[in-house]
């Protein structure tokens, strides 16, 4: 039992007020704010079943503020929920340039019987926990013999700053289900317990990432302040990742393995205010 993450980074110089539109074909009941909402980036090439009934697009409104990627996609998600739509692709895209400071998006929208099956992220809760079936990738037992499952978690943040004020910093930690993966014989409860610590130890960093910036006030005007910081707790998840594997033996020692998910769930704990 291995894990794998990463770490991503945009950053955004000036942001602006979007003007949301859309345009719906059929009537169906609105979702709940806790419904899940999947959305497929541009570059996805997933065939699609389900009812595609309406476009949603979140464009340029002049220099104000709100409208980093991060921020469209949730305006895109409030949209589609709003419609009664659970699938997002987003069939266009254009980042911020001479014309416009706003990331500009455009997505079909769709109802679909099940759409977790076309996740390719999910972002960390409380309430989702990781199921076999988000691991939906090819496993490279070449690279990695003897291996039963490998979970590919990230942290990253992005930055938008306006003509006006000062800009937020948003962060984020979220599993990519084609990165991870598993074998046929470790598909039972105690791997997958394992592999969901990997996942939240992620978490635990990310919220210590928010409180680390909250407490040195670092906005997006001190970009070089948020990414010292950045790399600073990145280097201490990695380092608590191999700890987690190695203390654990991926899993196999079985005292030690619920002796880190009662640390991690005083973790988690410990950070609760900042999870958000």
């Amino acid at each position: 039992m291995k894990k794998k993450f990463f770490y991503f980074l945009f950053v955004i110089f000036i942001t602006c007020s979007p003007k949301l539109k859309s345009k719906i074909d059929k009537n169906y009941p609105p979702l709940s704010e806790d419904e899940l909402v999947v959305v497929l980036d541009i570059h996805d090439g997933q065939a699609i079943t389900g009812d595609h009934f309406g476009v949603v697009q979140a464009k340029d409104g002049g220099l104000a503020v709100n409208c980093t990627y991060y921020e469209n996609i949730l305006n895109l998600k409030n949209m589609a929920r709003a419609a009664g739509a659970n699938l997002i692709k987003i069939t266009q895209y254009k980042t911020p340039d001479n014309w416009s400071t706003c990331h500009r998006l455009r997505g079909t929208i769709y109802k679909v019987a099940n759409p977790k099956i076309y996740e390719t992220e999910i972002e960390w809760s409380a309430n989702r926990k990781l199921t076999w079936d988000d691991f939906k990738g090819e496993p490279d037992v070449i690279n990695n013999p003897n291996t039963l499952a490998l979970t590919c978690s990230s942290f990253g943040y992005e930055s938008g700053i306006n003509l006006f004020k000062e800009g937020q910093i948003f962060v984020q930690s979220v599993f990519s289900t084609h990165e991870s993966w598993v074998v046929s014989n470790g598909r039972n409860d105690y791997v997958l317990r394992h592999e969901q610590i990997h996942f939240d130890i992620t978490e635990i960093y990310t919220r210590k990432l928010r409180k680390e910036l909250i407490d040195a006030k670092v906005t997006s005007e001190n970009l070089v302040r948020a990414k010292a910081i950045f790399d600073k707790v990145f280097n201490e998840l990695n380092e608590r990742q191999n700890r987690y594997d190695n203390e654990t033996k991926y899993g196999d020692k079985k005292e030690t393995q619920e002796h880190w998910e009662a640390i991690v769930e005083i973790e988690l704990a410990k950070y609760d205010l900042y999870k958000k």
